[in-house]
């Protein structure tokens, strides 16, 4: 009797699931905000491409007035955004599925202490090796990284969605509620220009710096020390963070004295709104 086979999971069909529907809505978004004609142009370019012809692609490219060339390269931009934002989750997905399933996670602090056990790193040496230890991560201003709250938000709202649909007991009128959400969220990035058509204020730089504090800082990091003194017991704090904004007066002709003091004023309210809401 032949030996059934069995098929291995397809660890990659739920990212697969994701990229498809959030292009199937940047579909949907493209011809309710810009029209059809833009969307048959984007769907011809993409489907040229993936044939391989690229001298065909730069032709359609090139008949394209300029503007919409402009809104074309958007289209692109912002699936490509999304697909990110799907393999982002993609990975958060699959290290929830390691804990689910008692398996070490690459490049994880379980991986990590899991190779220096392999290695014959005693309790001791460990213990001896985390007095050393330090790291700052330090936030800047830089003008490459000045994307809007306004996107980044939606970029959590969508990651958030995301999340929602992993759950298995959604029922169709839950999933159709989420893609709607999804769908409002595409728009909002379609939108909203990615940065600033103005160079930002100090005073937005600084607020813009503390938003990851805000959204995500304030929970993963005493998480992630948390797990690390859980392995070694009064371990010295292996994490600090510092930040240039409001106070990098050689790269920013408009901080001073004032914006360095704005900026540790609004970062002390911060952390005892935060220690408040605890």
């Amino acid at each position: 009797m032949p030996v059934p086979q069995v098929s291995a999971p397809d660890s990659q069909g739920p990212l697969r699931r994701d990229v498809r529907l959030l292009g199937a809505l940047l579909g949907h978004v493209i011809r309710e905000q810009e029209g059809q004609a833009l969307y048959d142009v984007e769907e011809r370019v993409r489907q040229t491409s993936r044939a391989g012809d690229f001298a065909a692609v730069q032709a359609i490219v090139s008949a394209l007035p300029v503007d919409e060339q402009g809104r074309l390269v958007r289209a692109f931009s912002l699936y490509f955004q999304l697909a990110n934002l799907a393999e982002q989750h993609h990975r958060i997905r699959r290290r929830r599925q390691y804990a689910v399933e008692q398996r070490v996670a690459a490049e994880s602090l379980d991986a990590a202490f899991a190779e220096l056990k392999a290695a014959g790193i005693s309790d001791d040496q460990l213990r001896e090796a985390s007095r050393r230890i330090s790291l700052e991560l330090v936030l800047t201003a830089h003008p490459t990284e000045a994307t809007r709250r306004t996107v980044l938000t939606a970029q959590l709202q969508i990651s958030e969605l995301l999340h929602r649909l992993d759950d298995p007991h959604l029922a169709p009128a839950g999933q159709r509620d989420i893609e709607d959400a999804l769908a409002e969220q595409i728009t909002t990035l379609w939108q909203t220009d990615e940065t600033r058509a103005k160079r930002p204020r100090v005073v937005d730089e600084i607020r813009h710096g503390l938003w990851f504090f805000e959204q995500s800082l304030f929970e993963v990091a005493p998480a992630l020390v948390g797990d690390y003194r859980r392995r070694i017991p009064n371990a010295a704090l292996p994490l600090r963070f510092g930040s240039w904004i409001g106070g990098d007066q050689d790269g920013n002709p408009n901080a001073g004295p004032a914006t360095l003091r704005a900026a540790a004023d609004r970062a002390r309210q911060l952390v005892l709104l935060r220690y408040a809401d605890e």
